[in-house]
């Protein structure tokens, strides 16, 4: 009966590990197509002139924003701005943003896709609700950002490309209990 049940036990963490690994691949395929997709054109509309005469002694906001090296301006996204999400379950150390060994090859096949454009991306920590509210904001934050360094180092990439936010327990995934583990998570959002 042992045998049994530990050949079950086996089949079922098999099982659920390529599941994941099927998922994994799914969520690389859809970033690699918000990544490579093309940038969706704004148009500016100019205002219409006026006959009256205004004193300004701030000069006008330009339309567009100043580019970085890499071709975009990524300090600030409009909260309007076309976004591609993608959500990943990036592991980390119980209680700490040190990545754990088992994410970091999906994390470097982030690195990869993320290299073959220069568009913005935001990364967001997610945690569960389990715990301290302030905490959990901290430790999301600290999250995102260890995947943008991690990112970053391993692709090279230019860290003004990467904007970590932590959302903390407050975003939970839709028809989920907040306190459900799946609720931690890395979410890559692509400006674009």
């Amino acid at each position: 009966m042992k045998y049994y049940m530990g050949a079950l036990l086996g089949v079922a963490v098999f099982v659920s590990a390529s599941s994941a690994m099927a998922d994994d691949a799914a969520k690389l395929q859809a970033l690699e197509r918000a990544v490579s997709a093309p940038a969706e054109q704004v148009t500016v509309t100019k205002k219409a002139r006026t006959r009256a005469i205004v004193f300004d002694d701030k000069p006008e906001a330009s339309a567009a924003p100043a580019a970085n090296s890499a071709g975009a301006n990524c300090s600030s996204v409009p909260p309007d701005a076309k976004l591609t999400v993608v959500d990943f379950t990036i592991q980390f150390k119980l209680g700490s943003a040190e990545i754990a060994s088992e994410s970091e090859k999906v994390l470097r096949e982030i690195s990869r896709i993320l290299s073959l454009s220069d568009k913005c991306v935001i990364v967001e920590g997610h945690t569960d609700s389990i715990g301290n509210a302030d905490r959990n904001n901290a430790l999301s934050r600290e999250r995102a950002d260890s995947v943008v360094n991690f990112i970053s180092q391993k692709a090279n990439l230019d860290k003004s490309r990467l904007i970590p936010v932590g959302k903390g327990s407050s975003e939970p995934l839709q028809n989920l209990n907040p306190r459900n583990p799946q609720n931690r998570r890395v979410v890559f959002k692509v400006v674009g």
